[in-house]
């Protein structure tokens, strides 16, 4: 195995490993222009988007994952009452590709700030963000 391999191999499980879950009612910083959280529902939503005045939101549990209690319909409709843009990238948890970090980096570097991700714990969300910071991909 080569050296790249391993360390991009250790900065994979650093991520999927290390990352935190956000289920309860809170958003977590990842840094001055992202935040991640887990579980949500209509009035979380609603609350975290007046208390914190975010610009962004990027969804990133699929609306048919098992356990989802709001579809991402209905955050579009409570967020364009504050409008805020919503961005749907779903991702299948334990299987981000490389794809999927482009994807997220270039919503990050276009979108208005500061930006919420959700998914189901906040683990995909800050995975998608450790790894794009890790490879460069991030305007900051």
């Amino acid at each position: 195995m080569t050296k790249a391999f391993i360390q991009k191999a250790l900065l994979i499980a650093t991520c999927i490993f290390s990352a935190p879950t956000y289920a309860d009612n809170n958003s977590q910083p990842l840094n001055a222009n992202l935040s991640v959280s887990g579980q949500m529902t209509t009035d979380k939503f609603s609350s975290l988007l007046k208390q914190l005045k975010f610009k962004s939101v990027i969804v990133n549990r699929p609306d048919n994952e098992t356990g989802n209690e709001v579809t991402v319909l209905q955050l579009r409709g409570i967020a364009e009452k504050s409008h805020v843009s919503v961005v749907y990238q779903p991702v299948q948890s334990g299987k981000i590709s490389q794809t999927d970090v482009k994807e997220f980096a270039k919503y990050y570097n276009e979108l208005p700030k500061p930006i919420l991700m959700i998914c189901r714990s906040g683990s995909r969300s800050t995975s998608l963000f450790n790894q794009a910071k890790a490879q460069g991909l991030l305007n900051d």
